[in-house]
């Protein structure tokens, strides 16, 4: 009997987390050669100055300068150096350049742009035949970049790891997820709004894994996940020569690797605390998640698991600036740091 708790307890949660690319110019200022000869070239003969003889000076009487007096073509401009180097509005064609980052544009908002890590967290009842197996907490991290225009927020998101800890005391269930489960994952677009008090929103976010992207309808949560790796709307996005995403199970004494499609959902709510490099965001997630196990090394495992909310939680995500070089690398080797254990 003890077994047989065990196998039903296999499927537990098979993997359950949010959603965790002019020709040379004629040189204009050419100096004219002064050995050239043109019709205006003085001749060798001597030119007699007659005011010279007369013993007249050819320089002008001061009292005879006058504005009027001076030759326009005789003088020399100095350039203003007031104008510290600006072009007038008929050299730039009327445009004044603008230095505003395009992705930056907060306005009255609070500014949320740049980089950032995100950690969800939910807890999840796994059921296999209809009862309950176990408790789990599945933490997901996410390496992101927002980009803001007044309080409309444009997120990519990568998964970067994904942790399933079982929470039941005396459960031998395991699930592990390699690392080849998160690097496989493709970048998630997402929009969110801001209030002008820094109430957050993200409205549900559908994310189909290891299909085909461009066969989803409209409204991905309507999508029926295949049941067959042969559908050729499976994709192998881990590339380990099988359809689907690989997972392992550890249940004691039974074992297996599973193949799954999945699809899941995340619907967030927080607040924008703060400002500059120690700005966060944070707050609440409900969140869906079916997965249908394509193919498996234990028949035990065949049927997958259904993975449900526990409202109870926690069921939270927090978010935090991070320095713009930082890839999912420097996240996963500061996440405990940026978000540590509850």
């Amino acid at each position: 009997m003890k077994k047989a708790s065990v196998l039903f307890c296999a499927l537990l949660f098979i993997v359950s987390c949010g959603d965790e690319s002019t020709g040379p110019q004629t040189d204009t200022n050419t100096v004219p050669d002064e050995s050239a000869v043109t019709d205006d070239t003085v001749t060798d003969e001597a030119v007699v100055d007659e005011d010279a003889a007369t013993g007249e000076s050819d320089l002008p009487d001061e009292s005879d300068l006058s504005d009027d007096a001076v030759d326009p073509s005789d003088q020399t401009i100095i350039p203003d150096d007031t104008t510290d180097g600006l072009l007038s509005d008929e050299e730039t064609d009327g445009e004044v350049p603008d230095d505003t980052d395009p992705d930056c544009q907060p306005g009255a908002y609070p500014e949320v742009c740049g980089d950032w890590a995100q950690q969800m967290i939910f807890t999840a009842t796994a059921k296999v035949a209809g009862f309950d197996a176990a408790t789990a907490e599945i933490r997901t991290l996410f390496r992101m970049t927002q980009r803001q225009q007044g309080g409309h927020i444009l997120v990519d998101s990568k998964i970067c790891h994904i942790v399933i800890e079982n929470k039941t005391a005396l459960n031998p269930i395991k699930i592990l997820m390699p690392q080849s489960f998160a690097d496989a994952l493709i970048m998630l677009h997402k929009e969110a709004d801001i209030e002008l008090d820094g109430t957050y929103y993200q409205a549900p976010y559908w994310e189909l894994r290891s299909i085909k992207q461009s066969i989803l309808p409209a409204d991905p949560g309507t999508y029926e996940l295949p049941t067959e790796p042969t559908d050729p709307d499976v994709e192998d996005w881990d590339n380990d020569s099988i359809p689907g995403l690989r997972v392992n199970v550890n249940a004691g004494l039974s074992n297996g690797v599973t193949h799954i499609v999945e699809k899941s959902s995340s619907e967030l709510w927080g607040t924008v605390k703060g400002t500059g490099e120690t700005q966060t965001i944070d707050g609440t997630v409900h969140w869906t998640d079916k997965q249908v196990v394509l193919s498996t090394d234990n028949v035990l495992f065949k049927g997958g698991a259904q993975n449900v909310i526990k409202e109870e939680g926690p069921n939270i995500w927090r978010q935090k600036c991070i320095p713009a070089n930082w890839t999912c690398t420097e996240v996963m080797a500061n996440g405990d740091t940026l978000f540590p254990p509850l």
